[in-house]
C-alpha cells in the first residue's frame, strides 16, 4: 500500500486500559511464538504460524531476548527474567561476528537485561560486546564499518550503515569509558557527514572509495536521503540518542530529522519506499520513529506537542489491522504485530511479524505506560499488572 493509499486512522491517544490490554496481548504472544520455534530464535513469520527460525538469532536475537526482558519487567516473574537471561547467554557466540549489528544484538539483549535485572553475566557480555565493536573501528575510514557477516557482503568493511546507530551509541556507554565514547562520537559524526542533509532527510548507507588524485578515501551516500522509511526512522532513533548523550549540535540534527519525517510521512502507515507506486507500507518504520520522538521529546522545548504526536502514531498502529487484538479462530494470533516490511527472499519484501518490530511496539507501550524511560531504557517506579483479554 502506498502512502497516498493509506487508510484513515484514529488520532486519539490510547487510554490506559488500551495500553494495558495491548501490553498483555504482546506478552502472551511470546508464549505462542516460543512454542512454535522450539529451541531456535524466531526471525520472521508472514502469517503468524510459520516461522523462519535461526539457531543463533542472526541480528534479531537481541530483540527476542529484549522482548522477554520487557515481559519480565511487567510481570515481575522470575521465570520470565530467567528466560530473558538464558536467551542473552545463548547470544555469546555472536561476539566475534564481523558485523556492526553486534550492537543491536548485545544492546537490546544483554545490555538492557543486565541493567534491568542487575545480572553480572549479562553485564559482562555487554561489556565484551562493546569492546569487540570498538575493536572494529577503522581509524583510516573514521567509522565502524558494517562488516561482511549477516548480509554485509564483500564490501562490508567499506560500508557505513545507519540501522545500528542508536544501539552502537548506547552499547558503547556500558563501560563508562571515555575512549569508547570517543569512538561512538566519531562514528556518529562520520555518518552525519555522509548521510545527513540540511532538510533532515538521511541516507541509510554510505561507502568509502579510494580516490587517486589526491589519494584519499571518500565516503559517499549510496541511496537517496529519506528514500527508505525505516532507514529514516533508524536515523531518527540514533540521532535522538546522540542528542541525549552529547547535546548540541546533535539535538538540532535529531529535531530536523523528526521534522522531515512529519513533513514527508503523513500517516502511521508510510510506504517502505515512497517513490515506488508498488511499495508496501511499513508500519514498523512509523513505530521506530515514534520511539525516537518519545525519546527526544524530553529535550525539546515543545516536547509535549511531539510526545502527543508520537502517542497518536502508536495508537493508530495498535488499533490497526496490523496488530491482532483478538484470536482469529484459525490460529492463536492475538498480540501479533504483522507490521514489518522485510525482504524475506530474493523475490522481494513481505509484511511480517518479527521479534524486532514486536520489541519496539512493546517498548513504545511501556514508555507510554511510564514503565521505562526513553533515555537509556531505565526503569521507572510505576507498576502494571498483566491485562486480561
Amino acid at each position: 500500500m502506498s502512502e497516498l493509499q493509506s487508510p484513515r486512522w484514529d488520532a486519539a491517544a490510547l487510554s490506559q486500559q488500551e495500553i494495558t490490554k495491548a501490553i498483555g496481548l504482546l506478552m502472551r504472544r511470546l508464549d505462542v511464538i516460543d512454542a512454535q520455534c522450539g529451541a531456535g530464535f524466531p526471525l520472521f513469520s508472514p502469517d503468524g504460524a510459520r516461522w523462519k527460525v535461526s539457531s543463533g538469532g542472526s541480528w534479531m536475537g537481541g530483540f527476542w531476548a529484549g522482548c522477554w526482558g520487557l515481559r519480565a519487567l511487567v510481570s515481575k516473574s522470575a521465570d520470565d527474567r530467567d528466560k530473558a537471561l538464558a536467551l542473552c547467554s545463548a547470544l555469546s557466540d555472536k561476539l566475534q561476528a564481523d558485523t556492526l549489528n553486534r550492537s543491536m544484538i548485545f544492546w537490546y539483549g544483554p545490555a538492557l537485561c543486565g541493567r534491568w535485572f542487575h545480572d553480572p553475566e549479562a553485564q559482562r557480555l555487554a561489556s565484551q560486546a562493546a569492546a569487540a565493536v570498538v575493536s572494529s573501528f577503522d581509524s583510516e575510514l573514521g567509522y565502524i564499518p558494517l562488516g561482511c557477516d549477516m548480509g554485509g557482503g564483500a564490501d562490508g568493511r567499506q560500508r557505513l550503515s545507519v540501522d545500528a546507530l542508536a544501539a552502537t551509541i548506547q552499547l558503547l556507554q556500558v563501560n563508562d569509558d571515555e575512549a569508547l565514547d570517543k569512538v561512538a562520537r566519531a562514528h556518529t559524526d562520520a555518518l552525519i557527514a555522509a548521510c545527513f542533509t540540511a532538510s533532515g532527510a538521511c541516507s541509510a548507507e554510505a561507502q568509502s572509495t579510494q580516490q587517486q588524485e589526491p589519494q584519499q578515501s571518500i565516503l559517499q551516500a549510496l541511496d537517496r536521503p529519506g528514500g527508505w522509511s525505516r532507514g529514516q526512522a533508524w536515523a531518527m532513533l540514533g540521532l535522538s540518542h546522540a542528542a541525549i548523550r552529547w547535546g548540541s549540535p546533535y539535538l538540532d540534527y535529531a529535531r530536523a530529522a523528526c521534522v522531515y519525517w512529519r513533513r514527508s510521512r503523513r500517516t502511521p502507515f508510510p510506504a517502505d519506499r515512497p517513490e515506488r507506486s508498488d511499495s508496501l507500507s511499513d508500519p514498523s518504520a512509523a513505530l521506530i520513529a515514534a520511539v525516537a520522538i518519545l525519546t527526544l521529546s524530553e529535550r525539546l522545548e515543545d516536547g509535549d506537542r511531539w510526545r502527543t504526536y508520537a502517542a497518536q502514531q502508536i495508537a493508530a498502529l495498535v488499533r490497526s489491522s496490523y496488530f491482532v487484538r483478538r484470536d482469529s479462530g484459525i490460529a492463536p494470533l492475538a498480540g501479533a504485530f504483522k507490521g514489518a516490511c522485510y525482504r524475506t527472499s530474493p523475490a522481494g519484501c513481505e509484511l511480517v511479524e518479527s521479534p524486532w518490530s514486536s520489541f519496539f511496539l512493546l517498548e513504545a507501550l511501556c514508555m507510554l505506560a511510564g514503565l521505562i524511560d526513553g533515555k537509556e531504557q531505565g526503569t521507572q517506579s510505576h507498576s502494571m499488572n498483566q491485562a486480561d483479554d
